[in-house]
């Protein structure tokens, strides 16, 4: 099977060795006296050459220590390597778009729910025939995982630690857009799955951008927005605020106004149906609260919402942003 790079040829290039270096492991408390033992070797070795350059009466009993100490610390340090794709430091093209994350789950109904399921947790009619089950898709674990493993994943495939194949690879069936595409699908549908679970999206997770129609007649999208609040409303919304000091995006109706802009994007309801593990037609009259570096942050469903100018909603904001956990930052797929 033959690997296209074409969206990726330019920068950055593939990468070379099997494994990368990665703080996943840092985020557990078990290894990290290990690590900090083995940080702290290195930095010894460190020493010990230097001092067997200057010292040179001493090189020799000097490089043999400095041996010994990256001897006892290589196997701690080894825990910040993980394995490595050529594809594993890339990131996605697509801008994390509603559009891209609508077709992406697309792509994802053609070939991949039959055995990964309709919500991603590897229950679809042909698991059981699978001789590895099917990844759940939908767990934290999606988390752990750059864009580029992702993509390399879904283009090559991936095998077992047994060695028997896991997963067939779509390089020859997919394009390479088609394949980042289903990427976002996947992260937002994985974000959906943790706010069931949690309540919360991930910190850090960026609503798909949109574009929409403003009352002066400008075009503008939600991420040239950045930089104050945006309150997201679907059709159907109680009490949409007007007139207030955040910008204001329709979906599906309304007329544009000076602090109203009706979006276009005809995959923007679906794509944020994606974000709350609900289909397009359950979320009429919901409405968003997207934070100033473009994060969701709040949502509230038909006749749920406050106010977009009182400090009820500013209350229910700041407990957002306060309960979502800055150690799980999920703003990579941007």
């Amino acid at each position: 099977m033959t690997l296209s790079f074409q969206s990726v040829q330019i920068w950055p290039p593939p990468w070379p060795f099997p494994l990368r270096p990665s703080l996943a492991a840092w985020a557990e408390p078990l290894v990290q006296p290990e690590i900090m033992e083995a940080a702290g070797l290195a930095a010894a070795t460190l020493v010990l050459l230097a001092a067997a350059w200057w010292v040179r009466r001493l090189r020799w009993p000097l490089l043999a220590a400095a041996g010994l100490s990256a001897w006892f610390g290589a196997p701690g340090l080894g825990l910040l390597l993980v394995p490595a794709y050529p594809t594993s430091f890339h990131t996605s093209p697509t801008g994390f778009t509603a559009g891209s994350v609508a077709r992406g789950q697309a792509v994802y109904v053609r070939h991949c729910q039959s055995c990964h399921g309709p919500e991603g947790r590897g229950d679809g009619p042909e698991a059981s025939r699978q001789a590895v089950p099917p990844a759940d898709l939908a767990a934290e674990h999606l988390w752990d995982h750059p864009d580029g493993d992702l993509f390399w994943w879904v283009s090559r495939g991936m095998v077992a630690v047994d060695g028997r194949p896991a997963m067939p690879g779509f390089a020859d069936k997919l394009s390479d857009t088609e394949r980042w595409e289903v990427i976002d699908f996947l992260h937002a549908n994985a974000a959906g799955a943790e706010l069931a679970r949690t309540g919360l999206w991930p910190h850090g997770f960026m609503a798909p951008d949109m574009a929409a129609t403003c009352g002066d007649g400008r075009r503008t999208s939600l991420s040239q927005l950045r930089g104050a609040p945006v309150h997201i409303v679907v059709e159907g919304a109680d009490g949409v605020a007007q007139g207030g000091t955040s910008p204001t995006l329709v979906i599906g109706g309304g007329r544009p106004s000076a602090s109203v802009c009706v979006v276009d994007d005809p995959a923007a309801r679906q794509a944020l149906a994606v974000t709350l593990g609900l289909s397009a037609d359950d979320i009429t009259g919901s409405q968003f609260l997207v934070s100033p570096e473009g994060w969701l942050l709040g949502h509230w469903y038909q006749g749920g919402a406050p106010a977009a100018d009182s400090l009820v909603f500013v209350a229910e904001t700041l407990r957002n942003v306060c309960l979502s956990s800055p150690a799980r930052s999920h703003a990579s797929h941007r």
